[in-house]
């Protein structure tokens, strides 16, 4: 993207940092204000949708804990090890209602 700032009436300039470049020429922008004072811009764009080859295939997904997603084809996925530790965590921290 060429243009790395953006001019508000009522903001003034901001400086953009791009997370990925825009398909088509944006039509609107939404701007948000976080609690961290940071500014982000949601721009809207028209663009034509891919249309994908038909199929008769499809599956079901249930997701789970001790085993993180089961595929109605039977194929089973287990959770990543890092959300496994965290659950353990979970499981062991105790509620305090005041």
């Amino acid at each position: 993207m060429v243009n790395t700032k953006f001019r508000s009436a009522k903001i003034g300039k901001l400086k953009i940092v791009w997370s990925r470049k825009l398909p088509a020429a944006p039509s609107s922008v939404t701007v948000i204000k976080d609690s961290a004072h940071r500014y982000f811009l949601s721009f809207v764009v028209e663009i034509q949708p891919e249309i994908l080859a038909q199929t008769d295939n499809s599956v079901g997904i249930d997701l789970g804990i001790s085993t993180f997603a089961t595929f109605s084809d039977g194929t089973k996925v287990n959770a990543p090890k890092p959300l496994k530790k965290r659950i353990k965590k979970l499981r062991k921290v105790k509620f305090v209602i005041i």
